[in-house]
């Protein structure tokens, strides 16, 4: 094959391959995780819902709130938040997280696998009419997804 008729075609191979893995990143706005894509070699990354799936239950006395975070992600304690409308909550039980320094944070307590936080509905409080939730979490490849913020309507549990 001649040189100089396939250095057009290997520009336009390495502008696709370039840009493909930039494309997907920001149209999806999502951060890496362990598997690697077919294009360069650049980490796949999931939606931020899939990464860390939030479901809420109402157990007698307390809402509970659980994550399931999959596997190379983790979830940061000190952007755990709660607001309640339209009643009340007790204190948010939240468990020890693990130890980490973070580049951005310093020392923070993160979680992995799952988290179970559970928030106390006091005797004779009005049933909050909904509750919203903070958190934020990031890939163990290094970056982060924005805080997110999720509407649980206390009602449907």
């Amino acid at each position: 094959m001649n040189f100089m008729k396939s250095r057009p075609f290997m520009l336009v191979l390495l502008t696709l391959t370039f840009f493909s893995g930039g494309i997907s990143r920001a149209d999806e706005g999502y951060f890496p995780e362990q598997r690697r894509s077919l294009g360069g070699g650049e980490p796949d990354f999931l939606p931020v819902d899939e990464a860390f799936q939030l479901t809420a239950t109402r157990e007698d006395s307390a809402i509970r709130l659980r994550w399931q975070i999959m596997p190379g992600y983790y979830l940061y304690r000190h952007r755990l938040s709660f607001e309640v409308t339209g009643g009340e909550v007790g204190k948010p039980v939240i468990p020890a997280g693990k130890p980490k320094h973070d580049e951005h944070f310093g020392d923070v307590e993160v979680y992995y696998d799952e988290l179970v936080v559970t928030l106390p509905l006091p005797d004779g409080a009005s049933v909050p009419a909904t509750l919203t939730v903070g958190y934020q979490g990031c890939a163990d490849a290094g970056l982060c997804y924005p805080p997110q913020k999720r509407t649980v309507i206390v009602a449907d549990l």
